[in-house]
């Protein structure tokens, strides 16, 4: 509940400031600001070298340079008979992320629902928001947003490379009815240099064409400073790839914690695994000396198990992580 509550107030402040003349924007932005997170400066040109910060950070000024130049040409991504989706535009106007704006025209008898099958940008799996309900023999124009939590923890400052697919289902039985083929936005006035994400960190795991490396142990500044453990992942097969945390223990207590991320061939992906201050608290841990992960590597498409790489100990920050912490994102 205090998440969701310090979301809402994020998320208040922010729509606040935005809402707000340059008589009163200045203090709206320092509340704002120490509400959310530690201010992280950045450039005002995406390209160049960012200010290192905690993966984290969703600052105030990362949404206001975030790179609103790219758009895109209007495309048609699905046309059957009965059933059309357009991407329209692209849209920067929301505190919620960049949103990819979709118009549908159902022609069917059922209502429908689209969902996200899988999206990536800049070569990156991302979660976006979306979900869009179109009543049968009806019209509808609603966004597909990229979190701008998920675009700041795999260091994406700027759109240059948009992929997805969509999952199309019966709103009342769920069952699902088509999937549209992957589509490539056509992005235009993208920025010329290309970003880099700083990959160092602890090797965690390196075969079979999957690497798993641990970015260390860092404080959850958008959630109330919990801790969180960031991870980076490639997969370079050629079948969706799985990587779920199978068991993690601080100081020799195992916690219920859960992160399950599926990669596409050639993409990336960075995820965390939280550890909740309730959850610590519940076995007296006020000082983490030890944690241990362990993680599982499935083919997504078969549920098949293909590794179990070894226990690995997590290298653990010389000094309590705090929201001065910094990460390994860059430009």
């Amino acid at each position: 509940m205090r998440r969701l509550l310090s979301f809402a107030l994020a998320a208040m402040l922010l729509l606040s400031l935005f809402a707000c003349g340059e008589e009163n924007r200045k203090e709206t932005e320092s509340e704002a600001t120490a509400a959310i997170t530690e201010s992280a400066t950045q450039t005002d040109d995406p390209t160049e070298k960012q200010t290192k910060g905690n993966h984290e950070v969703i600052s105030l000024s990362f949404i206001k340079t975030f790179d609103q130049n790219p758009s895109i040409e209007e495309q048609v991504i699905h046309e059957k008979e009965n059933l059309s989706i357009t991407a329209k535009s692209i849209r920067y106007d929301t505190v919620h992320g960049p949103q990819i704006m979709l118009a549908i025209q159902n022609k069917t008898e059922n209502d429908l629902l689209i969902q996200n099958d899988y999206t990536s940008v800049n070569g990156f799996m991302i979660k976006p928001e979306i979900d869009i309900k179109v009543p049968a023999k009806k019209k509808a124009e609603s966004p597909m947003s990229l979190p701008y939590l998920n675009l700041a923890m795999a260091g994406i400052h700027s759109l240059s490379e948009v992929r997805f697919s969509l999952r199309i289902l019966d709103s009342k039985t769920f069952s699902v009815i088509d999937t549209t083929e992957p589509v490539s936005l056509k992005l235009l006035n993208t920025a010329k240099k290309k970003a880099t994400f700083d990959t160092s960190g602890q090797l965690a795991y390196n075969s079979n064409g999957v690497k798993i490396i641990l970015q260390g142990l860092k404080k959850d500044t958008l959630f109330e400073s919990e801790n969180v453990l960031m991870v980076y992942m490639e997969n370079h097969t050629n079948k969706i790839a799985c990587i779920k945390n199978n068991k993690l223990t601080v100081n020799g207590y195992e916690l219920t914690v859960s992160m399950s991320t599926a990669i596409l061939p050639g993409m990336k992906a960075v995820d965390k695994i939280e550890l909740y201050d309730q959850d610590l608290e519940e076995f007296g841990i006020t000082a983490i000396d030890a944690v241990n992960a362990s993680f599982e590597i499935y083919d997504y498409e078969k549920w098949k198990l293909v590794a179990k790489p070894d226990t690995v100990s997590v290298e653990l920050p010389t000094e309590v992580p705090t929201e001065d912490a910094t990460a390994s994102t860059e430009k």
